[in-house]
C-alpha cells in the first residue's frame, strides 16, 4: 500500500508538472487533473498534496527522480501526456527533458505518445 501511495503521488506530481510546462495550468488541464485525481482514489491528506503540488514551483528533476526503474519512467511520461496536449514549444522540451533524465528513449517516449494520443 505505501508503494502504491508513492507511486500515485508521482504520477500525480508529473501531470501537474506537464500542465504547469507552458507556464500556466489552463481549465482543460485542470478538468484533466481532477478525473485522474478521481480516477486514483485519493483520500483528503493526499488531495491536499495535490494543492501543494498545483502552487510548487515547476521541478523536472523531482519529477523525474520518481522514477525508480524503466515501469515507472514509462507511467511517468504517460501521466505526463495524459494532462496535456502538446502544443507549445515548452512542453515538447519539457516532455523531452523528462524523458531524457529519466533514460526513456527517444523511440519508447514516441510510442507512449501515440498510445496516450490514441486513448
Amino acid at each position: 500500500p505505501a508503494a502504491q501511495e508513492d507511486r500515485a503521488r508521482a504520477l500525480v506530481r508529473a501531470m501537474i508538472a506537464a500542465a504547469k510546462a507552458d507556464g500556466h495550468i489552463d481549465a482543460a488541464e485542470r478538468t484533466r487533473i481532477a478525473g485522474q485525481i478521481d480516477a486514483l482514489g485519493l483520500d483528503a491528506p493526499d488531495r491536499a498534496f495535490v494543492f501543494e503540488e498545483l502552487t510548487a514551483p515547476l521541478d523536472v528533476a523531482a519529477v523525474a527522480a520518481e522514477a525508480d526503474g524503466p515501469e515507472a519512467a514509462a507511467e511517468i511520461y504517460a501521466a505526463s501526456l495524459l494532462c496535456i496536449d502538446v502544443d507549445h514549444p515548452q512542453e515538447r522540451r519539457y516532455l523531452d527533458d523528462l524523458a531524457a533524465r529519466m533514460g526513456v528513449a527517444p523511440d519508447l517516449a514516441r510510442h507512449i505518445e501515440a498510445n496516450a494520443a490514441a486513448a
